[in-house]
């Protein structure tokens, strides 16, 4: 019922690769945000990039309901939370916010979300260890919110952008819970999330959504899709739920409340955006929270790895 010690080190091996990549994904988004591509364009590239590199694996599960491994409204809520209305949310708050405002928010205030919801949807109780990393990572939080906050404290926009990454980091805890409520397997969860996504968002932001790639650069458009459709969704997504599967969805979601370190340290040599002594301080209780929460007993409830609901 325990997960033994291989188990448990393969799944800090995945939690690993996500934050690499988490922290990236914030710089690599904040570039797309000041390119001429708009939200909705980076949206379609990844959806539709990653749609198409998983095609083989999930055209034949759509065409022969005997081949799918989950229900119809798994796939469902896994695309419309971590499909499309994350990377919406993230993408749109990019447009206005900075980078390390992204790194803090959606990351950051992860363990938070998730602990309430997997306290309400699977009656987890945080222990002390936790309680007291959680502590520390809602100060760091605070303190790198509000050093990057201050030279910018009357901007509306910059304020409507962080309540989207705000959003962005609700709405993929209930995903991460989700995926332990339903006990489903990662490859499964990537595939369902790429196939309806893919066939609900497309048809949309072709017929309704304004649009700017005609105007765009075969390198925006490049590096937008290749790292938002197939490092980010193809890779980061599996290796994660992967993570979840072996580690527990409360302990993955601390130890991801690592990339806001990582991400405001690359934003400044890729972004030009200053670190302060603010800034610093944040980091450092961000790290030592979610290390901590890390180094935490996993869940007493938790599952067998790799079982299916179906």
């Amino acid at each position: 019922m325990s997960s033994s010690a291989p188990a448990s080190d393969t799944g800090f091996l995945y939690a690993a690769v996500t934050l690499l990549i988490w922290s990236s994904f914030v710089v690599v988004s904040r570039l797309g945000a000041e390119s001429t591509l708009t939200a909705f364009d980076i949206s379609a590239l990844r959806i539709a990039t990653a749609a198409l590199v998983l095609s083989p694996w999930w055209l034949p599960r759509l065409l022969r309901p005997a081949l799918r491994q989950l229900r119809w409204y798994q796939s469902l809520s896994f695309a419309m939370l971590a499909g499309i209305f994350y990377p919406l949310l993230a993408y749109l708050g990019f447009e206005s916010a900075p980078a390390s405002h992204g790194a803090v928010l959606i990351s950051g205030m992860l363990p938070f979300f998730t602990s309430v919801l997997a306290f309400f949807l699977l009656g987890e109780r945080p222990g002390r260890t936790r309680v007291l990393g959680l502590v520390l990572i809602l100060s760091g939080v605070l303190t790198l919110l509000f050093s990057q906050h201050a030279p910018a404290a009357s901007s509306a926009s910059t304020l409507s952008g962080d309540l989207c990454l705000l959003g962005a980091s609700a709405v993929w805890s209930l995903f991460t819970v989700l995926l332990k409520v339903w006990r489903v397997r990662a490859f499964d969860v990537t595939l369902g999330v790429s196939a309806f996504s893919a066939l609900i968002y497309l048809p949309v932001f072709l017929l309704f959504l304004p649009s700017q790639l005609a105007q765009a650069s075969y390198a925006e458009i490049g590096l937008q899709a290749f790292f938002q459709g197939f490092v980010v969704v193809c890779v980061a997504m599996w290796t994660y739920a992967r993570a979840v599967e072996l580690l527990g969805s409360v302990r993955v979601v601390i130890m991801m409340s690592g990339v806001p370190v990582v991400g405001v340290l690359l934003a400044i040599p890729v972004l030009g955006e200053a670190l302060s002594a603010g800034s610093a301080l944040g980091t450092v209780l961000v790290f030592l929270g979610a290390l901590l929460g890390a180094m935490n007993k996993p869940e007493a409830a938790a599952t067998p790895v790799g079982k299916s609901s179906t």
